[in-house]
């Protein structure tokens, strides 16, 4: 029997989120294991992006817990550096569609080498080869939504 303690890398424990006097998420828990799909489904004004937020540490609980990797209160500059998020309506850098990848990668300890790797890796998987050196506000929707796509890939979050 294997005593090693299961690393989980993100939980929720009756996490609750107010604004404007308003409790929006109440007693929300939930855990999420490396390797695995979640999806979060209901209807418009249910909570799905609030608690996509809370994961992300762009706002933070009014009461609960969130334990990222067995640690409670993680820093969160770490946490995001590990984690992506992709918007509905994808937010992008006024630079290049390579450099909003770029951009993406540079928060990483990676060498020069392996983020050209992973760059070129990405526009091609999101079939944006063509577009890389166009400004990334001028793309389509579409496009835009692959490039915040192959951005959120690059990273390789756990």
């Amino acid at each position: 029997m294997d005593d090693t303690p299961t690393i989980l890398p993100l939980k929720l424990d009756k996490v609750c989120f107010d604004a404007g006097g308003v409790r929006l998420i109440d007693n929300f828990s939930a855990t999420f294991s490396s390797g695995g799909r979640s999806i979060f489904l209901g209807p418009n004004g249910a909570g799905k992006s609030l608690i996509l937020r809370l994961c992300h540490g762009l706002i933070r609980p009014k009461e609960g817990k969130i334990t990222w990797r067995n640690v409670s209160s993680p820093d969160e500059q770490a946490v995001r550096s590990r984690q992506a998020m992709v918007f509905q309506r994808p937010v992008m850098l006024r630079r290049t569609a390579a450099a909003n990848i770029e951009y993406a990668l540079s928060l990483r300890k990676q060498d020069k080498k392996e983020r050209r790797f992973l760059l070129d890796e990405a526009l091609e998987k999101a079939g944006l080869v063509e577009q890389a050196q166009r400004p990334a506000r001028v793309l389509s929707v579409g496009e835009q939504q692959r490039l915040a796509l192959a951005r959120a890939w690059a990273v390789r979050p756990e």
